[in-house]
């Protein structure tokens, strides 16, 4: 039987990378999906995409720095099927993050704001409106996505770790306060992943290979990653709420091709 059968899921960032992906893999498994996105063209062609599969599955127009957006967002797709079960909330503009995040000394205060907008303010709303239509039926699961570097330190990104650090703090007090209404929330903290957004970096030969040298396992795809978002949103992790899971390829466990502790005894003769 299909994971998520009869159930009805938003996706948001899901016209492309991680997002796309969890779209695609919660229609295989008989969700009917909301294809939540800022993008248009990117949107309605995931959700054609998933429709020619064979799978159900509609565009909704979302900007999830915007509270009217995103309640008309989830009122839609309430209002089309009847109900709603599952939020995988991926939006980011990783671009920005790339471009603009500094070290906090050299941080512009306009890009602080327009970060915690973006992925901080961005998951409050969507949470929020998710979670007021999921009480209805006392049923629901709430997949959010934070990052590695919200877990680790990692210089110059400052603004996007202070928001994605304020989703994983968000993620454990809500599964306390949404825990009496039957809903859960979770979240992923993926490291690298080879998405499109990150092709600038892998489609260089050294830098690829630096970015590979900080982790024990091969870079992980979008594909990689959407399984553990399936499962969070299924009935089968009706016993996990408040967790916080990276899925980094151990990047968090292990840094870099090197012994470490080789050369720091050989620096003292050992």
């Amino acid at each position: 039987m299909a994971r998520l059968a009869g159930q009805v899921a938003i996706v948001t960032g899901a016209g492309s990378g991680i997002g796309r992906a969890g779209a695609q893999l919660f229609a295989r498994e008989g969700a009917r999906v909301a294809v939540a996105e800022l993008d248009r063209a990117r949107g309605e062609a995931v959700a054609a995409g998933i429709r020619d599969a064979g799978g159900e599955a509609v565009y909704a127009p979302c900007d999830v720095r915007d509270s009217a957006s995103v309640q008309a967002m989830v009122d839609a797709t309430v209002q089309r099927w009847g109900r709603l079960d599952v939020l995988y909330h991926n939006a980011i503009d990783v671009a920005f993050v790339n471009r603009e995040d500094r070290c906090i000394v050299d941080l512009p205060e306009e890009v602080w704001d327009k970060m915690q907008r973006i992925a901080l303010t961005g998951v409050f709303l969507c949470a929020k409106y998710a979670a007021i239509a999921m009480r209805a039926r006392r049923h629901g699961s709430i997949v959010l996505t934070a990052t590695v570097d919200a877990l680790i330190g990692q210089a110059d990104l400052d603004a996007y770790t202070a928001a994605k650090g304020g989703v994983v703090a968000m993620t454990r007090s809500m599964a306390a306060g949404l825990a009496r209404d039957g809903i859960r929330v979770n979240t992923l903290c993926p490291g690298f992943v080879a998405t499109e957004s990150q092709m600038i970096w892998l489609n260089d030969e050294k830098a690829r290979r630096a970015i590979e040298q900080l982790h024990l396992l091969p870079l992980p795809t979008p594909e990689d990653i959407a399984p553990f978002a399936l499962f969070l949103a299924s009935d089968e992790a009706r016993c996990v709420t408040g967790g916080v899971f990276p899925v980094d390829a151990g990047y968090s466990a292990f840094k870099g091709g090197a012994n470490v502790m080789e050369a720091i005894q050989g620096g003292y003769g050992s």
